[in-house]
């Protein structure tokens, strides 16, 4: 089964929040969602599930329209987090509702999480910590047995300890039920040991989708500089992430052979590639606007 969206369109108070968004989750994948702040993640999670209705386009799962075929609704599973309506009820609860919802809801499963994460099962979820209530969300989600959970900013507020165990227990889900789990987050670093692929949402589309491995233009150097000219052409070329003194980190978006040239030249006194991860990309997409800033900075 694959979850389709085709040209997904929303404008809220006027404003387009989602612009022909497209792409499509395989079965089995952990698949990130990437943006800048109010980039639209959450709008684009709702409007998936049908909290929030489409001005345009479609979404489906294989040739069934989601929206508008019930019997597929315990497909999706995806609750705002921290703040949803399950902090109202305690776990015992919300267990004996989302069975009645969920044809396939494990409740074994989910007795077994609340034990291994002492979570209360007689306290109402709003009682518990933030990152707990994100913990719990995260724990529902997969005792629904839906082929698709879609988790926003699932690891907000989780000590690290507790982070690593839930990357596993999302790990574990995707491999023995095979789920698709598509995670909203700021946290590029974390992405990068968990997820497939990502999408990057960027002025209400998706604007690229990427693997590390498959980036092959999209460079990240340490370099050391002589003179002015050298840094303004690394500037010119690439997007300056760190600083210090004649060292800079730079990470070019569109490398190429005349760059590796210049850089390969005796006008640089050091220079060494580093490893490229998720948050370089993120910074190269949004090369022009981190370059704006720049000047804006360097005229004040």
């Amino acid at each position: 089964m694959t979850l389709i969206l085709e040209n997904i369109s929303k404008k809220i108070q006027h404003q387009q929040v989602l612009k022909n968004v497209c792409f499509e989750l395989n079965e089995g994948e952990i698949v990130g969602l990437v943006g800048r702040n109010g980039a639209g993640k959450t709008t684009l999670f709702r409007t998936i599930v049908g909290e929030m209705k489409a001005d345009f386009g479609r979404i489906g799962l294989d040739d069934q329209d989601y929206v508008r075929t019930i019997s597929v609704h315990d497909q999706l599973f995806y609750v705002d987090m921290p703040e949803n309506w399950l902090a109202h009820y305690t776990p015992n609860k919300i267990k004996s509702i989302l069975s009645l919802s969920y044809k396939d809801f494990d409740s074994d499963w989910y007795d077994e999480r609340i034990k291994q994460f002492n979570l209360n099962s007689k306290k109402r979820v709003q009682t518990y910590s933030k990152g707990m209530r994100a913990l719990f969300t995260i724990i529902v989600g997969f005792a629904s047995r839906a082929r698709y959970v879609l988790l926003d900013e699932p690891l907000d507020g989780l000590d690290v300890l507790i982070r690593d165990q839930v990357k596993q227990l999302i790990i574990d889900r995707v491999n023995k039920n095979n789920t698709t789990v598509l995670i909203a987050s700021h946290n590029l670093i974390e992405l990068d040991t968990l997820v497939d692929r990502i999408l990057l949402l960027k002025d209400g589309s998706i604007n690229m989708t990427f693997a590390i491995e498959n980036n092959n233009n999209i460079k990240k150097y340490q370099v050391a500089y002589d003179n002015d000219e050298m840094l303004a052409f690394l500037r010119d070329n690439g997007t300056i992430i760190a600083h210090v003194g004649h060292i800079v980190t730079v990470v070019f978006s569109d490398f190429d052979e005349s760059i590796g040239i210049k850089l390969a030249g005796s006008d640089f006194k050091f220079i060494e590639e580093l490893p490229i991860g998720s948050e370089d990309i993120f910074r190269a997409s949004f090369a022009s606007e981190a370059h704006a800033w720049q000047k804006e900075l360097e005229g004040e």
